[in-house]
């Protein structure tokens, strides 16, 4: 072995040193081994000549290891003539530090493996993925089709958000644990709970964009998870009922005198009924919205937020005109709540002199009023077989505007079909025709009507 030695000093203690000395080449380095050493010990054992004994105790073993391999890697220098003093400490440090390096490179391996499992575990997480998902189209950092997602959009997504947490905190589950067995107690969750089947049907439409998403973004490889979750058919038993104004009531609405907050709202609603729109576009309509086609004809032009859809709508109601007017082009900013809260009491005061409005229909409760009803708080109407009856103009909403829009469009005889859903832009026309809310006998009426116009204009022809 090398001779090795501690520099005079006073510290309790002290780092071992060796030499290389050699005449071809000159070299004459002084060699720190990092390693240190009781200094009284140390010096005890030097002066006794008892180094071996020193060697062979307690901490003296892992120093005469690991100076021998410090002797191997300073000789296998010497043999390769690279004694400069990078190389050599660059050779002891492998060896000084040879343990704490492999524990640390043990530690990093496991911090990467526990990363890995953590990102693993981050990504099975559905959850996380939705209420990340909410976040991003919530600060528009997520787009849909280069467009920011519309705040009524938004909302719904964060409402789903509700349910699925609700779901989930019952029911914990992965991406991969989506199955059909998952896909039916989600349904039965909604069902048990009273949600509606047309509510059901649309929470389970989110729940399968949401697979679709992540599948797409690799945070899952369960392909076909979204086919598991089928929509139920919705009859009219099964929801609320929907109603439509007829051009009648709706120009009484425009004739009725209101001030304040009433005339406001009934000036949005009107808006929707004459533009065929829905909430989100026509309550944000603007001067820019209102343009001429390039023969002159005055038409209203938007965006659809929900589908990004291009729209042109003519006017065909000068009330629409006079009602753009009224707020200069620029309709007043209310939300779908504000509005749905007020409509009812507006319709109410139009039903005083307009009974049709005062027409009891039945209809199906939300969750939300069978819960006040539940607590006492109200009693709902019921007819003679026990189904809730409620009058007409309690059941006006926000989408009362465009069902009633598209539906007096069809009454019209005016126009075909390609004609209606480029005004409401509608893509499916299975979709648009579930807005034109008419009861047998109004199909009926419609169609004695169009013979006998037909009729008419025959009888014209030949006489």
């Amino acid at each position: 072995m090398r001779t090795y030695f501690i520099r005079k000093g006073i510290g309790e203690y002290a780092t071992l040193f060796t030499r290389i000395r050699q005449r071809e080449p000159n070299v004459d380095i002084l060699v720190s081994t990092n390693l240190e050493v009781l200094r009284s010990d140390w010096e005890k054992h030097k002066s006794k000549g008892t180094l071996d004994k020193f060697y062979s105790t307690g901490d003296g073993k892992t120093i005469y290891r690991k100076l021998t391999m410090i002797d191997e890697a300073l000789d296998n220098l010497v043999k390769q003539n690279k004694l400069d003093r990078e190389s050599i400490k660059e050779a002891v440090d492998d060896v000084v530090y040879q343990e704490a390096r492999e524990q640390q490179r043990q530690a990093e391996e496991e911090e990467r493996r526990r990363k890995v499992l953590e990102e693993e575990e981050r990504r099975k997480n559905v959850m996380r993925y939705l209420d990340n998902f909410i976040v991003e189209i919530s600060s528009g950092i997520r787009m849909f089709r280069g467009s920011q997602y519309g705040k009524n959009t938004i909302k719904v997504w964060k409402t789903f958000r509700k349910v699925l947490g609700d779901f989930y905190n019952l029911n914990p589950f992965t991406w991969d644990d989506i199955n059909r067995q998952l896909a039916d107690n989600f349904t039965y969750y909604l069902q048990s709970r009273g949600y509606m089947v047309k509510t059901i049907n649309k929470h389970i439409t989110l729940f399968r964009a949401l697979i679709n998403y992540a599948f797409v973004e690799k945070f899952h490889d369960n392909a076909g998870a979204e086919s598991f979750f089928i929509k139920k058919k919705v009859t009219e038993n099964d929801k609320a009922k929907e109603i439509y104004l007829t051009a009648e009531e709706l120009q009484a609405l425009y004739e009725q005198p209101l001030s304040g907050e009433y005339d406001i709202i009934r000036d949005i609603f009107l808006v929707g009924c004459y533009t065929c729109q829905r909430f989100s576009d026509y309550s944000t309509l603007k001067e820019s919205n209102f343009t001429k086609t390039s023969k002159g004809t005055k038409v209203v032009k938007v965006i659809q937020q929900k589908t990004k859809n291009a729209v042109v709508i003519p006017i065909l109601n000068d009330n629409l005109m006079r009602i753009a007017k009224k707020y200069n082009y620029n309709m007043p900013e209310r939300s779908d709540v504000e509005l749905n809260r007020t409509i009812k009491s507006v319709m109410k005061i139009v039903a005083e002199k307009v009974p049709s409005l005062n027409k009891l229909e039945v209809t199906r409760l939300t969750m939300k009023e069978i819960k006040k009803e539940e607590d006492g708080k109200v009693k709902w109407r019921r007819n003679k077989d026990g189904n809730v009856v409620r009058p007409r103009y309690e059941l006006v909403t926000s989408h009362t505007a465009r069902r009633s829009g598209i539906t007096n469009l069809y009454l019209s005889g005016k126009f075909d079909i390609f004609q209606m859903m480029s005004i409401s832009g509608h893509k499916d026309q299975r979709t648009f025709m579930d807005y034109i809310k008419l009861s047998s006998d109004e199909l009926a009426d419609s169609i004695a009507q169009k013979i006998r116009e037909e009729e008419s204009i025959t009888n014209a022809v030949l006489f």
